[in-house]
């Protein structure tokens, strides 16, 4: 791929991107930018095309996303950010975004992106709260960005669209949220446990007395522990690989996990209907036992 300023300082011709138009053999991929005429013009073509047509420009939104291996919704348009003042404007495969707020740019050495905390404050605008939570999540899982470091970097973003939407996405990943839904749970499990005894912060030890965990919620007559699986601490594969390894343990010493994830507690009447199933259950597999 080549840009008009290359060709002409190559050849020392002031049409040479013309002549190479009309010959068939090249194609125009942005204006000023060429391709061979051999190949498809895909969405990766554009984007290199666009550090090309654009110098100080960069790849934003759903494609520095995606440079990260972040999960986005499908959006064909390559989505390009430049300075505020650059003369670049939005055309039908490419999507210009003006800023004054510069990020810190990550690159190949060929493609330059906006890194994952910014790509997620940028997408904020564009998203629905849903959607952004599975973009975040992504991040998180991925190990490319935390809920602090999105919240770091809209903070001098104050009064832009989408941030308060942001907040409220960033803010289901905090200690405190955790505490919310293990309360919530607690209650759930007391208001199901048809007068069962149940603990908060129960000690789980195997029979030398080692302590195996310690379950958000338990049941101890039946052995039943609950846990309030919020993002913070359940997120990420190790996170995820490291409470089933402890779930195990449980089960080990005849316990039985019972875990809630965060999106769970929408439907508080059907946790507690599955809460008092799970009880009824445990109660009959040991009175059989």
């Amino acid at each position: 791929m080549l840009h008009e300023s290359d060709l002409v300082a190559a050849s020392g011709r002031a049409d040479e991107l013309r002549r190479r138009l009309r010959s068939g053999t090249w194609q125009q991929v942005l204006p000023g930018v060429v391709a061979p005429a051999a190949l498809d013009v895909t969405p990766s073509l554009v984007e290199a095309a666009a550090m090309l047509w654009a110098p100080t420009g960069w790849l934003s939104h759903h494609n520095a996303a995606r440079r990260e291996g972040i999960w986005v919704p499908d959006d064909d348009r390559v989505w390009l950010g430049v300075p505020f003042k650059a003369g670049h404007r939005s055309r039908a495969e490419i999507e210009v975004i003006r800023t004054r707020h510069l990020p810190t740019l990550c690159t190949d050495g060929v493609l330059r992106w906006t890194p994952p905390a910014r790509a997620i404050v940028d997408l904020a605008q564009l998203l629905d709260e849903r959607t952004l939570s599975a973009v975040l999540l992504s991040a998180v899982r991925k190990e490319k960005a935390s809920a602090a470091d999105v919240a770091a970097a809209a903070e001098p973003l104050g009064g832009r669209a989408g941030l308060a939407m942001l907040s409220r996405v960033v803010g289901l990943w905090t200690p405190e949220r955790e505490s919310l839904l293990e309360d919530g749970l607690h209650a759930d499990v007391t208001h199901a446990a048809d007068g069962l005894v149940v603990e908060r912060q129960y000690d789980v030890r195997d029979r030398s007395g080692r302590l195996l965990g310690r379950a958000d919620v338990a049941i101890p007559e039946v052995r039943l522990a609950f846990e309030a699986d919020g993002l913070l601490f359940h997120s990420t594969d190790a996170q995820i690989a490291a409470d089933q390894r402890r779930d195990r343990q449980f089960m080990g010493t005849g316990w039985q996990t019972a875990r809630f994830r965060e999106g769970s507690f929408e439907d508080r009447a059907l946790v507690r209907r599955d809460i008092a199933a799970i009880v009824d259950a445990r109660r009959r597999q040991l009175g059989a036992a």
